[in-house]
């Protein structure tokens, strides 16, 4: 039998950015294209595109190159956050 769960989550907000708006949103900001994305992270110019306009479906993986590529949290492209923290130096 499944535990009890003592908590509720919160509600989530249907008017907030997907995740492919962010990313349009952070790249503009940042200046990049969508090519030099496409090329930072492996991937051609009109998936970027695709993922952007939310007509393709954007896998972990994926979450974890722009974030990378971004230099922005992956909390952040998700809609965990509201700042774009940037990932820390290694």
């Amino acid at each position: 039998m499944p535990k009890k769960i003592d908590y509720e989550l919160p509600e989530l907000d249907d008017k907030s950015e997907t995740i492919g708006q962010r990313i349009a949103k952070i790249r503009k900001i940042k200046g990049i294209s969508q090519q030099i994305l496409a090329d930072k992270i492996g991937i051609n110019r009109y998936l970027v595109s695709d993922y952007e306009l939310g007509r393709a479906r954007i896998y972990d993986e994926m979450v974890k190159r722009f974030a990378i590529a971004l230099k922005v949290s992956a909390d952040y492209l998700l809609g965990l956050k509201d700042d774009p923290e940037p990932l820390p130096k290694k």
